[in-house]
Order: C-alpha cells, then structure tokens, then sequence
C-alpha cells in the first residue's frame, strides 16, 4: 500500500477494518465526528441501544491520525413501516423484499455518517463505503440502505458508493429566535399569534403550570407509562416495559445528562411530559407523553413541544430546534420548516434498481411537498429541481 506524505510527515492512507463494537472505541474520538445535528449517532445514544437491544456491530476507518470515518451497523423492522424497505420504496421497483444490511443507529430518524471534515473528508468516505460494499458481499445480502438522511448529506453519501438517492420524509427544523417564543411570535402573522395566544391561556385555564427537570432527575416509571400511552394510541405495540428499558439504557450510557423534561402539572397530577436532548447548539425532541385519564383540550402537547421549547432553547443559548418526522402539519403551522430527507440504497447487483422510477418517485414527492407545504421548505428543496428533471 502506498503511503501519503504530508508537509514532510509520512502517513498512511485511510484503512477500513472489518466490524467491531462501540465499547472498544473512544468515546471522544467517535463524537469528535459528529456534528450537532447528527445526536442519533453520537456515542452515548448509540451504547444506550447496544445495552436496550444488545451490542451491534460498527465499520470504521482510521488513519495515522485516528478514527477518520464510522457507520453504525442496524437491522429494519418490519413491523414499522417507518424502517421497512418495501414501504419506504413504494412506487420503485427493486429486490425490496430481500435482505439489506441497514445503516445507521437502530430506529433513528437522522443519519448522517460521523466523518472528518476537509480535504481527507472524501477520501475517508469512499474508503468506508467500500468496506460496506464488502460486508454486505460477505454476509450474501441484496445489498444496503441508510434511510433518514438530509438530502445533502445523502447526496455525498451516495457519491462515495455509488447508490442511488430516494427521497421519503421531511424533517421538521425550528430556528431559536433572540427571545425565544415572543421572538418567534413577533414574526408571525395575526392568525399564527392568535394561535398560540389561545392555546397557552387553554392550557392555562384548565390549571396546567410548566416545569422543567433534569431528564436524571425523571421518574423513569412515570415516564415510561406516559410516553407508551401516546405511542399506543399512534399503533405502537411496544408497551410500557419497551419504554422503560429504553429509559434505564439511557440512564446507564450516560444519555440522561445532555437530556431535559419538560412536565405539565397539574394540581398535584404530571398531564403530560417531553423529553428533548440537547447536542452542541441542538435541542432534538424525542418523546411526547400523556395521560389521556385527563381528557380535556387544554393544548398540552402544543405548549410543551413548540412553545416552552423555544422558550427554554432561546435562554440555553442554542440555536436550531430538531422536532423529528411526524406531526409535520402542526410543526408548519407553529413555525417549523421542512428539510428533505432521503434513503441510500445500494443493491449487490446494481442493475436490479429502476433508475427511471426513482427520477419519477422523486419528482413526484418534491411536486407533493412544494404543493402542500408551500412556504414552509428550506433552500435544499431546490437543489431537488435539477436533480430530478
């Protein structure tokens, strides 16, 4: 093998080993590649799923210099259409039914690839994206999806092993204006702050106060019961014990340290709850709990998750809120915008994906969210208009 020398220093090029665990790197070495919006593939809340589901596998790339490049190693889940390939690929014709290597953290809605930046940031993907390319040969699978990528990053991504790029979702994106929610109510229009004026005195009027805990200082049982309501109610089968394994996970990765909740109270009653994780300058929301014993409209879910957010984001100093895949319509309404997100799939044999149907499939989701989220899109959405023409 070549080597590369650098202002006189001899080095060695980037070099792909074959898999291995999370708990034998370095934490700071790994989180040194992760950018802010990237918190679903930190360490931390990637050793909280080895200890809830059991330890995975992870490639990485290194260099004289240290870890250089990492991809997390998952599995779909067939029973959520959210990380089924044959659901997210409707409408592109492809082996969808076989077996893929999944990347990414295990059930993350954000991936991006932890990775060095600069003039080396290219050379240390394609050598991951090879390594990819052999395990998947050598596992004898049809081949490899990361889903849940910006669009962007998809694109590089995509580039470095020769997949192809297929958009399915959007990503919900608040900015933290000086002043935090009167700020953001200051740029609205009269109907968007009569809103928000009427569901905060709703939740008000019907005895609700706010209050913000350390996620350390949760009761992980209250918590677990909570959370599991809403999900049953939105098809989840999982339960309260799921929830409260993943709670005690976190507990012991170490995850509830960057994590904060925020409780309605109620009299001497906890109505609902949020738990948002905080990464660099990012709050990332991740879990929305009700006790729907408590069936008035008091706007609880509201309140919590677009209003007190910004209002505890704006004085924490930070500056982006991330508010996940769903619900998109409410987030729109109260202010979010919408980043594109795409899947990279690469099959063994390449010539099994319709390339013509992705160009059709991707022009028709841009034409549906330009249609129905007008207004509402950052910029990459037009990057989208030459790459599906």
């Amino acid at each position: 093998m070549a080597l590369a020398t650098h202002g006189g220093v001899v080095s060695r090029p980037p070099h792909a080993g074959g898999p291995e665990r999370l708990a034998f790197i370095d934490e700071h070495e790994w989180d040194a590649l992760v950018s802010d919006e990237n918190f679903y593939n930190s360490y931390r809340w990637l050793a909280s799923l080895d200890l809830a589901f059991g330890p995975a596998e992870v490639l990485t790339v290194r260099g004289s210099g240290g870890l250089l490049a990492a991809c997390p190693l998952s599995e779909g889940d067939s029973s959520s259409p959210m990380f089924s390939l044959p659901h997210l690929m409707q409408g592109v014709a492809g082996p969808w039914g076989e077996d893929f290597l999944w990347l990414g953290g295990r059930r993350n809605t954000h991936n991006e690839l932890p990775c060095i930046a600069g003039a080396s940031r290219r050379q240390a993907l394609q050598a991951l994206g090879d390594s990819i390319v052999q395990h998947t040969r050598r596992r004898g699978l049809a081949g490899f999806v990361m889903p849940y990528m910006p669009y962007r990053a998809a694109l590089e991504f995509a580039e470095a092993v020769q997949g192809t790029v297929v958009l399915h979702s959007a990503q919900a994106v608040r900015l933290v204006p000086p002043g935090g929610l009167a700020g953001a109510m200051a740029q609205w229009n009269s109907h968007d702050r009569h809103q928000c004026a009427k569901e905060m005195e709703m939740f008000r009027q019907f005895g609700n106060r706010v209050e913000w805990v350390p996620a350390e200082a949760l009761d992980d049982q209250l918590a677990a019961d909570l959370i599991a309501q809403t999900r049953a109610r939105h098809g989840s089968r999982q339960g309260r014990a799921w929830m409260l394994r993943i709670l005690h996970a976190q507990r012991r990765a170490g995850v509830m340290r960057c994590g904060v909740a925020a409780l309605a109270r109620r009299a001497e009653g906890v109505t609902a709850l949020i738990i948002v994780y905080r990464f660099g300058r990012a709050l990332h929301m991740r879990y929305f709990g009700a006790d729907y014993a408590y069936e008035e409209d008091d706007r609880r879910y509201f309140v919590l998750c677009y209003y007190e957010t910004l209002d505890y984001a704006a004085a924490q100093g930070l500056k982006v809120l991330r508010l996940s895949t769903d619900a998109l319509r409410a987030k729109v309404n109260r202010g979010a915008r919408l980043e594109p997100q795409a899947l990279v799939v690469r099959c063994v044999e390449r010539s099994r994906i319709a390339r013509a149907a992705v160009r059709r499939h991707n022009r028709a989701f841009l034409e549906h969210y330009r249609k129905t989220f007008s207004g509402h899109l950052v910029p990459d959405w037009d990057l989208l208009e030459s790459e599906t023409a």
